[in-house]
């Protein structure tokens, strides 16, 4: 049934359990449910502890500018989603290099070494596998990562516009999770940092430590979200304005609801990012 959560349930009879709240309309058993959907807090704790040292380069790439350039990744035999294309697009008109990451180039950046990737990529575990070359690629470069489930909402205004683009940021999920570390939950789908910054580097050391000490977890415990939220709380983080997702739409949604979308967003807000998986 996997790994306990904090209430103590096996995570697959607690995700049972959410789905009937969610189905019932219980709204209480559900906030509850997702709020403890987490394994115990302890487990993660030591991985977030940095020294006086680390501390203080952290307080000093917070004041360190991100790079112009806007990353993002796509693994597998699919073909390349539209907003790709148009995140190429977007950068050059607003001022920033592109750059989308394929095996073949995260091979050459060293990505491959890492065994958390390649265990992901065995266990043909996409997202996995790219949340930890996200961790390289931002170490090693700086700059912005997106994910391809992204799609630009416009091109008069972009990130530089709308973020201060110094030291880490990270949006916000709207869930709230028991993180041991208060209830905010960062998600990795956008992140934006200079390169070297020690809490890539702390990522990419410990999450071979996570996976054993989490086995069987999703993803999202053990090498995304939520141990990113963990070791993120040991230092400033910047939160985009709320509206910067400018809205969400169905997966494969016809490509007319995007645009008009964005067109609402042009006409109504500065949003800029509406969430659109076309695969």
């Amino acid at each position: 049934m996997g790994q306990k959560t904090v209430l103590g349930l096996p995570r697959r009879l607690h995700s049972a359990y959410l789905k009937l709240a969610k189905a019932e309309g219980d709204p209480v058993a559900r906030i509850g449910l997702q709020h403890g959907l987490v394994p115990d807090p302890a487990l993660l704790e030591a991985f977030a502890r940095f020294d006086l040292g680390e501390t203080r380069r952290m307080t000093e790439l917070g004041r360190t500018a991100v790079p112009r350039v806007l990353h993002q990744i796509w693994l597998g035999g699919l073909g390349l989603p539209s907003s790709t294309a148009r995140w190429a697009e977007h950068a050059h008109k607003t001022g920033f290099e592109y750059r989308l990451w394929r095996e073949a180039d995260l091979e050459a950046l060293g990505v491959t070494e890492h065994p958390a990737y390649r265990q992901m990529l065995d266990e043909g575990d996409y997202p996995g596998a790219v949340d930890v070359a996200r961790y390289v690629v931002l170490h090693t470069l700086g700059g912005i990562y997106i994910d391809c489930d992204w799609y630009p909402a416009r091109d008069d205004l972009g990130f530089a516009d709308l973020l201060p683009l110094v030291g880490l940021t990270a949006l916000a999920e709207d869930t709230p999770r028991e993180t041991g570390r208060g209830s905010l939950l960062f998600t990795n789908s956008l992140l934006a940092a200079p390169a070297g910054h020690p809490v890539f580097a702390r990522l990419l050391d410990v999450m071979p430590e996570v996976m054993a000490v989490l086995p069987g977890a999703p993803a999202w415990w053990s090498t995304g979200p939520l141990v990113l939220t963990v070791l993120f709380r040991s230092t400033s983080v910047c939160v985009p304005d709320a509206d910067l997702v400018a809205a969400n739409l169905p997966r494969r949604a016809p490509f007319g609801e995007v645009e008009a979308a964005c067109a609402t967003a042009v006409a109504e807000g500065h949003g800029l990012l509406i969430g659109w998986k076309s695969w």
